[in-house]
């Protein structure tokens, strides 16, 4: 039979390419999505008892109307599942991208985020980095979390230019960076509802900040929230 083929087919290939947990390398089982099930297990959730008020919120509630948020992983940079984000951002590994939006998805549709999201809208990436990596990390956590909300992405945010890298620089000192680099246009079916936006981590929230700020620029009747892969609450 056709599936019969097909399974023997994965068979081999994984025999000749076995499938690693991208956390700790150890060879994954069938059954094992993206993670080994001891990795699974471990796995630093993010401890949020309320999409509606949380630590990411109240980074923005001072300027900016945010109304909710909700991320999966609680990140540090020591941990081993740092790995994750290094194999999304610069490993190309869309399929994991993919899988690990799919959980975002599943986990804040449990907490009830879906019914406040009309279109995800990912953090874009400059022309020239895009061209570099041939991808965007966050528009892919974005169709990942949308193929389990059955919400639609638009990319309605566009990133002007470079500015310098953010890694070492104070969270006063990221804001001015990232200050001017995004512009936003939100389509005439998307006016006033909820919009979502999409990044793999948030760290002091200056990136969200500015594209939250130029959506409701924009117009100021849409109704804002977070979904990250990560939270590092710095």
């Amino acid at each position: 039979s056709t599936s019969g083929k097909m399974s023997l087919l994965s068979d081999i290939t994984s025999l000749l390419l076995p499938r690693r947990c991208p956390v700790c390398h150890r060879r994954l089982e069938h059954t094992e999505q993206s993670l080994c099930a001891v990795c699974a297990m471990a796995f630093p959730r993010l401890p949020l008892v309320s999409i509606d008020d949380n630590m990411m919120l109240r980074v923005h509630w001072a300027h900016l109307p945010i109304e909710h948020a909700f991320a999966l992983m609680a990140y540090r940079h020591d941990s081993p599942y740092h790995l994750l984000l290094m194999r999304i951002k610069y490993e190309g590994d869309t399929s994991l991208a993919l899988r690990l939006g799919q959980w975002v998805g599943e986990e804040a549709q449990k907490m009830g985020m879906a019914e406040h999201i009309d279109v995800l809208v990912p953090v874009p990436l400059t022309a020239r980095r895009m061209r570099e990596r041939g991808y965007n990390q966050a528009r892919l956590l974005a169709d990942g979390i949308a193929s389990v909300m059955n919400v639609p992405v638009e990319d309605m945010l566009v990133r002007l230019h470079q500015g310098t890298s953010q890694t070492h620089l104070s969270a006063q000192e990221r804001g001015q960076n990232a200050s001017g680099i995004y512009k936003a246009h939100v389509p005439q079916p998307f006016r006033g509802k909820n919009v979502a936006i999409v990044d793999d981590v948030m760290t002091t929230g200056s990136t969200l900040a500015q594209c939250a700020e130029e959506i409701l620029k924009d117009d100021p009747t849409v109704h804002v929230s977070l979904i990250t892969l990560a939270y590092s609450g710095e």
